[in-house]
């Protein structure tokens, strides 16, 4: 190629390829290996963490039911002579109750049915009326538990006959050891 100045310029070769031609670049077309390394341990320490989270609270879970499965004693303490209780009556039964409040023992008085259904068979009642907690009496005349404060009736089995009680009556726990009557509390 000549110029007007006289001088014979020949062009250079073109480093790269003009047209038509593949062009090679050094982009990977794999993930690196260190951003796998990388993902991996960030999954594998938030995975760790749940597991932890997880196994806090699986352990506070299951010392909160064993503890109050476990941390109840079994106390039975006597109530009433075998023969002192009529066939088929509810006897009211007071019970002391020593428990711990804080560092001091405090008494509680519990009232508590119990009814003789066979020989050697006693079944016991908590006094609370299921509805909000008022003490029921044994009526003799309609052969009811009756609830003072809003009208709640119960059978000598404990099961609700009327009113706005929700449950049956509490049953105690009962043994019977030779002529004594033990209940749990």
């Amino acid at each position: 190629m000549t110029r007007e100045c006289g001088y014979d310029i020949t062009p250079a070769p073109i480093p790269y390829p003009t047209h038509n031609a593949v062009i090679k670049t050094n982009v990977p077309t794999e993930t690196l290996t260190a951003d796998v390394t990388r993902r991996r341990f960030l999954s594998s320490i938030t995975n760790g963490i749940l597991s932890v989270i997880s196994g806090i609270l699986g352990v506070i879970a299951g010392g909160a039911a064993l503890s109050s499965r476990l941390g109840r004693s079994e106390e039975w303490l006597p109530a009433s002579a075998l023969h002192d209780l009529p066939d088929n009556e509810p006897t009211a039964v007071t019970l002391s109750v020593v428990r711990l409040d804080g560092f001091r023992d405090a008494i509680d008085r519990r009232t508590i049915f119990l009814v003789k259904t066979r020989d050697s068979e006693v079944a016991g009642f908590d006094s609370p009326c299921t509805h909000l907690g008022c003490l029921v009496a044994w009526d003799p005349q309609t052969q009811v538990f009756k609830c003072p404060c809003h009208g709640g009736v119960y059978d000598r089995t404990g099961a609700v006959k009327d009113g706005p009680p929700p449950l049956p009556l509490v049953k105690v726990a009962t043994r019977v050891v030779g002529d004594r009557v033990l209940v749990q509390v």
